[in-house]
């Protein structure tokens, strides 16, 4: 996947007005249609690079009728109180990107859509956002008020997962360079962080509804950081001198009470045999003799 890094505009840093340019749509053998939205300076497929991004894992989704397996991932833009420059930046770029979107399709709704003319009503209606907003509870609009997030597709075809990761010393980690069965599912878990590369797939067209795609190239992952598996203790060296002192007296007073508890055992063995003995003898003290029973014989009468 080598490629220059001219052919990668950033996230935090591209103009979408500017940036991009389309291609001519494509019929395919199925009815429907697609643009390609092409980086303008390199006329190549259009990749953006985003910065550290929270993400809630990998889903996996299976195609009742094919069995076909595929997945995804949503990027989370963070809200206000968490939100820095580059990523606020980056969302505002991809706000204005999408709007970029909706407003060419007006004017070419006779190349994409076959009619002289559309409205921006009649575009909304068609368009499948880009960005996800959280519904509003009362209304069940979307809520431009809180922060979007974005859907990026893992590639996955005949078993095998088309993308590359690295670890934040730019080390890859998959493919696994040991050859573990190490899957990207199995590194992206929920609330890693993740800093990628996505790859635009352009425009589809299809049941009357529009859109456009992005999938995952190659990301650079912070695991989700967690209490479990780490010792978070530290102690000084005072503490650790007086811990190995305190485990020699303790090794000292554990010979002193085995001793202990021997020499007992072995007083306790003789008075336990006092003991039977003179439980014995009361046994046979107290025993109660027999009394002899004699028979009277009545001689009966002459």
């Amino acid at each position: 996947m080598a490629m220059s890094s001219k052919t990668i505009l950033s996230g935090v840093d591209f103009t979408p007005s500017s940036d991009i340019k389309y291609s001519k749509p494509k019929v395919d053998a199925r009815g429907g249609k697609s643009v390609g939205i092409l980086n303008a300076a390199s006329n190549t497929a259009t990749y953006i690079s985003t910065p550290l991004m929270l993400t809630w894992g990998i889903n996996e989704f299976t195609d009742d009728k094919t069995g076909r397996v595929s997945y995804d991932m949503a990027l989370q833009f963070p809200s206000e109180e968490y939100a820095k420059e580059d990523t606020t930046n980056f969302m505002n770029n991809m706000i204005d990107l999408e709007t970029k979107l909706k407003t060419d399709a007006i004017s070419n709704a006779k190349e994409w859509f076959g009619k002289a003319k559309m409205s921006e009503d009649a575009i909304d209606a068609l368009w499948t956002p880009m960005l996800k907003y959280p519904k509003d509870k009362n209304t069940l609009e979307p809520d431009t008020t809180r922060s979007p997030t974005l859907k990026v597709k893992i590639p996955y075809w005949e078993g095998e997962w088309k993308t590359e990761l690295y670890n934040l010393e730019q080390q890859a980690i998959f493919p696994d360079p040991d050859g573990r069965s190490i899957t990207p599912k199995d590194l992206i878990s929920k609330g890693s962080h993740v800093a990628v590369v996505i790859q635009c797939g352009g425009l589809w067209f299809a049941n009357g509804k529009f859109g456009v795609t992005w999938k995952l190239l190659q990301g650079v992952v912070k695991p989700r950081e967690t209490m479990k598996g780490k010792c978070h203790i530290f102690l000084s060296s005072e503490d650790k001198a007086r811990m190995e002192s305190q485990k020699s007296n303790d090794d000292d007073e554990e010979e002193d009470v085995t001793e202990e508890i021997n020499k007992t055992e072995v007083e306790d063995s003789d008075d336990d045999t006092d003991v039977k003995q003179e439980v014995a003898a009361a046994v046979v003290e107290e025993a109660p003799k027999k009394k002899k029973i004699v028979k009277k014989v009545v001689k009966k009468a002459a």
